[in-house]
């Protein structure tokens, strides 16, 4: 594992994972140790005292007409990940203006859960659904419709995120824009943070396999495939990691006989 310049704080964090938008400040930090944390804090403060409580079309409505707004236009850089970032261009991405909209709810005592909908962070105030990336309301109606028309399960898709998963989340995108420009060891770096919050997950050992194979390390690919197996959700997935682990060691395939 490589050595992490904010190891400390995630550890104290995942010790007691009560806030998620505090959670989000790590993230920042950790994509950029300048990232303005304190003046996130005291904006955030600022914004909650102007806007006050209400109901959530009211917090809704009012970060909305303050500028608060998904980024079309460049939906993958990766500033739409840093919270001081949003704050400062009221632009992110569904995960980071859920944050803002959580932050100034829980700071005028407003019950706000993290949805972990599928492809698109949700947020539930009381009762009511919140779409941050549109910045307004949306109802239980439309997103079962959505499911459908997108053939995605709806078993799952209304869970409540914790603070854990939330930063989890935060991380998993910044790894994965990281591989997609190639930044490999920085993609691990992220995926070191990850396992800090979920060590027994195995899909991050099948990242980390990815990336050592771009990085043309073959005994890491298979050292994370192991990591991998290890924590296999199944016996189909197993088979195809054992499958993978045969062409790469060039061993004789385990027998089914026992």
């Amino acid at each position: 594992m490589l050595k992490l310049a904010l190891e400390k704080e995630l550890t104290e964090f995942s010790a007691n994972p009560i806030d998620a938008v505090e959670g989000g400040l790590i993230v920042a930090q950790i994509i950029d140790r300048n990232a303005e944390v304190d003046w996130f804090r005291q904006e955030l403060d600022r914004l909650a005292f102007e806007i006050g409580p209400g109901p959530a079309i009211h917090i809704v409505d009012c970060l909305r007409n303050r500028g608060f707004i998904g980024a079309k236009d460049n939906y993958y850089s990766l500033d739409n990940s840093r919270l001081d970032m949003v704050m400062r261009t009221k632009q992110g991405i569904p995960i980071t203006l859920a944050l803002v909209v959580m932050g100034v709810s829980q700071k005028t005592e407003i019950d706000v859960q993290g949805i972990n909908f599928p492809r698109h962070f949700m947020l539930r105030i009381g009762d009511q659904f919140v779409d941050p990336f549109a910045m307004r309301m949306a109802s239980s109606e439309e997103l079962s419709k959505w499911l459908t028309e997108n053939r995605v399960n709806a078993q799952d898709a209304f869970q409540v995120a914790t603070p854990s998963q939330i930063v989890n989340r935060m991380l998993n995108n910044i790894r994965m824009l990281f591989q997609q420009t190639r930044e490999y060891v920085r993609a691990l770096e992220i995926s070191d943070y990850q396992l800090m919050l979920v060590p027994e997950n195995y899909v991050i050992y099948l990242e980390r396999a990815e990336i050592w194979g771009n990085l043309g390390d073959s005994d890491m690919v298979v050292g994370e495939l192991r990591k991998a197996l290890e924590f296999s959700p199944g016996p189909d997935f197993s088979k195809r990691v054992e499958e993978r682990l045969v062409s790469l060691e060039g061993l004789s395939p385990p027998s089914d006989l026992n």
